[in-house]
């Protein structure tokens, strides 16, 4: 047998091996292919419906919604745990806003409206982590057209730093764990940023380097396939739309209250067309990867 037809059959078997030991979670991210500008819609309206309001019954519902479609539609690997960080990030950002009232005239109703502040802002971070969990950063790239190509590998770049982040961290605390090395939480934050950003910096030289053995920036494109929408990422789009609208509407026409009062504080209202507006926005998170083959 020629070393042509050996090396053929090595890849074949190696082929049928991978295939035969494929995880669930790797079938479940291939058939996890709703069109990224689904999600990308579904951000877009959710953030603008927590963005007008700081109703605290309307944002918590909104939290409660994003949650639910990440647990729903997560991706395996680094991108789900970066859904945490989000989340921290969200009540430090919370807790910042607050803190930052001590620093003028303190009472009652100025605590209470950097509070609701403070949670509008955690919510956005919560919209963003929850897409940061669901989709393929890269599938931006292909939705842009060609003079944008740049901007959106950029784009795309940017949404990967939170999976990376949280993979670079893993693998830093493995490696102090398998050297013996232990320390607590608090103390270990030094201990990880050295090599956290070392190991950062090596990725970003990889990636530059493997950017220019591809030609990028010389003119070389690369055509992808056209993802189609599916029933589900159409339903997604149409859900999160209307979600959107109805708090627009409200902002705009008034038929609802959005900012609870803080001067008197008052127990916030809560509407029951909002409240099924923000219910649309959980309606991804009943519909399975598997439903748009």
């Amino acid at each position: 047998m020629s070393d042509g037809a050996t090396a053929t059959g090595a890849a074949t078997s190696n082929v049928g091996r991978a295939s035969a030991h494929r995880s669930p979670d790797d079938v479940v991210s291939r058939r996890a292919t709703w069109h990224p500008g689904a999600w990308i819609a579904w951000a877009t309206f959710a953030g603008l419906a927590a963005f007008v309001t700081t109703d605290p019954v309307y944002l918590l519902l909104i939290v409660a919604a994003s949650w639910f479609v990440y647990a729903a539609h997560r991706r395996p690997g680094p991108t789900q745990r970066a859904f945490r960080m989000f989340l921290i990030a969200g009540l430090m950002t919370m807790a910042v806003r607050t803190a930052l009232v001590f620093l003028g005239t303190v009472n009652v109703g100025s605590v209470t409206f950097a509070a609701l502040e403070g949670l509008r802002l955690a919510t956005i971070l919560v919209i963003f982590g929850t897409f940061n969990a669901v989709t393929d950063p890269f599938g931006i790239v292909r939705l842009a057209p060609r003079r944008f190509h740049e901007p959106a590998l950029a784009a795309a770049l940017a949404l990967s730093i939170a999976p990376r982040t949280v993979a670079g961290i893993q693998h830093v605390r493995e490696a102090q764990r398998l050297r013996g090395i232990h320390v607590s939480p608090l103390r270990s934050l030094p201990a990880l940023a050295v090599p956290v950003l070392a190991n950062g910096m090596e990725d970003a030289l990889a990636l530059a380097e493997s950017m220019d053995a591809r030609g990028h920036g010389r003119g070389a494109r690369t055509r992808y396939r056209p993802q189609r929408w599916t029933v589900p990422a159409v339903v997604a789009f149409v859900t999160a739309a209307g979600a959107a609208g109805a708090f627009v509407s409200a902002s705009f026409a008034g038929w609802a209250e959005l900012h609870p009062p803080t001067t008197p504080l008052a127990w916030p209202e809560a509407d029951a067309w909002l409240i099924a507006a923000v219910a649309l926005l959980a309606v991804p998170g009943m519909l399975r990867e598997g439903a748009d083959r």
